[in-house]
């Protein structure tokens, strides 16, 4: 059987009928927590970033529909509650009671796992008559006899075929595990694979694979666009605090306003110096170096916990930006009094007066993206292929200008006492910038998705088939 393209699919069954005993309390796994949200939240959310829209989500008792319907982003949703107390153990029936709720092709998500988006993203843009299931090459999944080396991740797409199988089995009154569904549908040639390669996929059936789930999702927040300093520095700094931090009320503008007064506080100590007590500027930078690394922690807070907003893309943005003016010039104000001459001062000044109007440009085009981020505009610097020497300067320039580089630079500058070398080079780059900007200004980075907006599908309260 062949898939072909089709328009994307726009619901889902989700499987959360399953139990399990962790740290000695036994309950749904669909309600264990891993990164700071229950797997059935997890679930559901993940679904709606890749366009989901209409759920019908298989319980087997009232707790998980109690304890997850009432979230208010859950309970935005079209989601039809249906009942499975008397199989809740075989995921055949568990499908076959919700597909009355299914028209046309849907997706089939078990709420025991985290999976990575792309297994998800991958399905929902095929059809085929049948089953297609997700497949990767991981010993942690669940072997089928006829998919060879490979492992069936549990998600897959279905149509009316599935369901009209499962109908007769039904009506046979046989067992309804998936799986030997799966191999009738096989054997007729119905059933196709998608390999997902190594997209991770981690079952949580105890508190080992729950550990092992939670580092998967926190090893995933990592962007492909860091630098060299935020990758290797940066974030295995944030990262580290938001394992620490995943599973508190501390929600990312939290983490943004702290970043900020770090960076306020890192200014005021540089302000302080003088030349009889210089070592304010040393501080300060320090400082400032604690308030980069943790300005990812938002960010990376908000993806793991789906709490991300446009209001927090701005004002991490704009925190961001006045925590950097705002230790600019508590830093000229420092060196001028440290090295007895104004002039540091006036570069300093000079350099924060550009790069406010370089920024002001740059809110501007991100009002017309749609996103409060600076990483939906791109460099040409960054671009693949073969590169001109202007692109090869300007991708030096980028490298220079972002924050984890430059407050890196300047605080191993600070240190060896080379603060006028800092001040200079902050201006120079500060130039080459709004040069760049003018001659060649940032455009929106390709692919760039932001924030998805999460529109209720219904204005009606969340409906129940229980």
């Amino acid at each position: 059987m062949n898939p072909v393209a089709s328009n994307q699919i726009h619901q889902a069954i989700v499987i959360a009928t399953k139990t399990t005993t962790i740290g000695g309390r036994h309950g749904p796994v669909a309600l264990v927590k891993v990164g700071g949200v229950t797997l059935l939240k997890r679930a559901l959310l993940s679904l709606v970033n890749e366009g989901v829209n209409r759920f019908a989500v298989v319980v087997a008792d009232y707790a998980v529909r109690d304890k997850v319907g009432c979230d208010p982003k859950i309970a935005a949703l079209d989601v039809s509650w249906v009942l499975n107390a008397e199989r809740p153990d075989e995921d055949g029936y568990s499908v076959f009671s919700a597909g009355a709720h299914m028209v046309g092709d849907f997706i089939v998500v078990p709420a025991d796992r985290v999976f990575d988006p792309k297994i998800a993203k991958q399905l929902l843009q095929r059809r085929c008559d049948g089953v297609t299931l997700a497949v990767a090459n991981s010993n942690v999944l669940e072997p089928l006899a006829f998919l060879g080396s490979l492992r069936f991740t549990g998600l897959a797409i279905g149509d009316r075929e599935l369901l009209d199988t499962l109908a007769v089995r039904e009506a046979k009154a046989q067992p309804m595990p998936l799986t030997p569904v799966l191999g009738e549908l096989a054997v007729r040639n119905e059933l196709a694979v998608v390999d997902v390669g190594m997209a991770y996929c981690q079952p949580v059936v105890d508190k080992r694979s729950r550990g092992k789930a939670d580092a998967l999702l926190i090893a995933s927040l990592r962007k492909s666009v860091d630098g060299v300093v935020a990758r290797h520095v940066n974030r295995v700094f944030s990262l580290a605090v938001t394992r620490l931090i995943k599973n508190t009320p501390i929600r990312p503008n939290h983490v943004t306003a702290f970043s900020l007064a770090v960076s306020l506080l890192a200014a005021y100590l540089a302000a302080q110096s003088t030349a009889a007590h210089p070592g304010g500027l040393v501080v300060g930078a320090l400082l400032w170096q604690l308030a980069s690394m943790l300005d990812g922690v938002d960010g990376e807070l908000a993806r793991l916990k789906f709490a991300g907003s446009k209001l927090g893309e701005w004002f991490d943005t704009l925190t961001d930006d006045i925590g950097k003016f705002a230790f600019f010039m508590g830093s000229g104000i420092g060196a001028a009094a440290v090295f007895g001459s104004q002039i540091w001062f006036g570069i300093i000044a000079l350099a924060v007066t550009i790069q406010v109007g370089t920024s002001l440009t740059v809110y501007r085009k991100l009002l017309q993206t749609g996103s409060g981020s600076h990483y939906a505009l791109t460099w040409d610097g960054e671009s693949s292929g073969p590169k001109s020497l202007w692109n090869r300067m300007t991708g030096r320039l980028h490298f220079l200008s972002r924050r984890d580089s430059l407050v890196a630079i300047w605080l191993g500058l600070a240190i060896v006492g080379l603060l006028k070398l800092a001040i200079v080079l902050s201006l120079l780059v500060t130039v080459g910038v709004l040069l760049n900007e003018f001659f060649n200004p940032r455009q929106v980075r390709a692919g760039f998705v932001t924030s998805p907006q999460r529109k209720p599908t219904s204005t009606q309260p969340v409906r129940s088939a229980l």
